[in-house]
């Protein structure tokens, strides 16, 4: 069973996928998710670049990736990890080594160290050990430590969930899809890994921006909803946002759309409602738009969240709310690439250089996903022994659970329906995997901009 101390990935917990995987590849998952964890740290340099491995080796366990798979995967990017830090020794009576396994560390103790990296290691005892005492009294309130942990340090509404929350959302996603593969997979010990990243996290001000566009959206509660496909033309119509982000800013968000176009970009942020109810959840989760590949990758944790009984409608719908924010932000950070036509979309054919590079004995997955296209399927084997440090196939996954969701029959009338054919699918995955596999750069981070398509560029 997982703890909060230890992984065990079964054989039936493949994720969204629902896949079923062999005993060999949950072995060496389980083991090599271990071995990260007590051997590398969370960030793999001293400019707060995450550590990807256990995005990495989940999705591909949870396409149909064998053992082989795996470890090539965990080996190809263990080199480059920092080594784990240890907890801070105790030097007076409120060091965190001294109380951070007291239940009440992080109201009193904790506040002061929240945005600083090298407290992370404390952060990760003290999340860990609250797992771990819930469990214990799993009893009374029916529910397993790590989803009381989440109600109450996410979900409560207290000062410090508020805080916490606004901090998931920061670095590009990275907190909220390191806890999204925890939920998904039922790993206590991945749930106090997200939290912890979110609690060295800085805010920068992007909690402000989501608090005054959550303000601002109060004035709309009872509004029809806005088409959200629309919003992301308008953020492109408009001249103070569509041109905020700068070539030469080091975080196009932060120094670009943030400082240059705040009040313009938070007024449109603030036209994003998600109705409190099952159904409107339901809706707007399945017609949500992307614009860059983190929040694409974030997807299985709304989807997650939304399966969840004992979470609140209303806390669902204001974590959506604030992702659809996100996503309009980012696709201003990212210059506004234009949307293109689905017929532009459907008729892309996939480079005579670029070879299958799928191996007929190991890039076959185990077993059929359940709903998911014979098209996602092909993409993601095209990655299993690919050398890559994880977006391509979160990438791949990702657009595989978009594509089963949006081809309901529930959601024929959404704009997300755009999206309705097998070509334009087929392109979309022909796309992902061609773009990591051709020469250069494997991605163009602000594809807006000219110049980055003549020099790679991280932000």
């Amino acid at each position: 069973m997982a703890t909060s101390t230890s992984f065990h990935v079964g054989t039936d917990n493949t994720g969204l996928w629902r896949i079923h995987q062999t005993s060999e590849a949950s072995d060496r998952v389980s083991s090599l998710l271990q071995e990260d964890i007590e051997t590398h740290h969370v960030y793999f340099n001293n400019d707060g670049f995450h550590n990807h491995i256990p995005h990495h080796l989940l999705s591909l366990y949870g396409t149909g990736a064998d053992a082989s798979a795996i470890q090539q995967g965990y080996d190809f990017n263990k080199g480059y990890q920092r080594p784990v830090k240890p907890v801070h020794k105790p030097k007076d009576s409120d060091s965190p080594a001294a109380g951070a396994l007291a239940d009440d560390w992080y109201e009193t103790t904790a506040p002061k160290h929240l945005g600083h990296e090298s407290y992370y290691p404390d952060f990760l005892q003290f999340f860990q050990h609250d797992i771990a005492r819930r469990d214990k009294e799993r009893d009374s309130t029916g529910l397993e430590g790590w989803q009381a942990v989440l109600l109450e340090r996410l979900f409560s509404g207290t000062p410090a969930a508020e805080d916490l929350r606004a901090r998931l959302f920061a670095g590009f996603l990275h907190p909220l899809i390191q806890l999204m593969f925890g939920i998904e997979w039922g790993q206590p010990m991945i749930v106090a890994q997200g939290l912890a990243q979110a609690a060295v996290h800085k805010h920068q001000g992007l909690d402000e921006f989501l608090y005054d566009a959550e303000k601002a959206a109060a004035a709309n509660k009872d509004k029809a909803p806005v088409n959200i496909l629309s919003l992301f033309q308008e953020v492109a119509k408009s001249p103070e946002v569509s041109s905020s982000a700068h070539f030469e800013d080091a975080n196009k968000l932060l120094h670009g759309v943030l400082v240059r176009a705040r009040s313009e970009m938070a007024a449109i942020a603030a036209k994003v409602t998600v109705p409190a109810t099952e159904e409107s959840l339901a809706a707007r989760t399945a017609e949500m738009a992307e614009a860059c590949v983190h929040h694409v990758t974030s997807i299985p944790f709304f989807l997650t969240l939304k399966s969840f009984s004992w979470v609140p409608v209303e806390a669902k719908a204001r974590m959506l709310e604030w992702k659809i924010r996100m996503d309009l932000a980012q696709y201003a950070a990212r210059a506004c690439a234009p949307l293109r036509n689905v017929l532009e979309l459907e008729r892309y054919q996939s480079p005579s250089s670029i070879s299958e590079g799928a191996n007929t004995t190991h890039d076959t997955p185990t077993t059929s996903a359940d709903g998911i296209s014979p098209e996602a399927t092909a993409a993601a084997a095209r990655l299993f022994h690919f050398d890559e440090d994880g977006h391509a196939i979160k990438l791949v996954r990702a657009t595989g659970l978009t594509e089963r969701l949006v081809r309901q029959s529930l959601y024929t009338n959404a704009p997300c329906r755009i999206l309705n054919s097998d070509a334009a699918w087929e392109a979309i995955y022909r796309l992902q995997t061609d773009s990591v596999k051709s020469p250069g750069i494997e991605y163009v981070r602000v594809a807006g901009l000219e110049e980055a398509w003549k020099v790679g560029r991280l932000f």
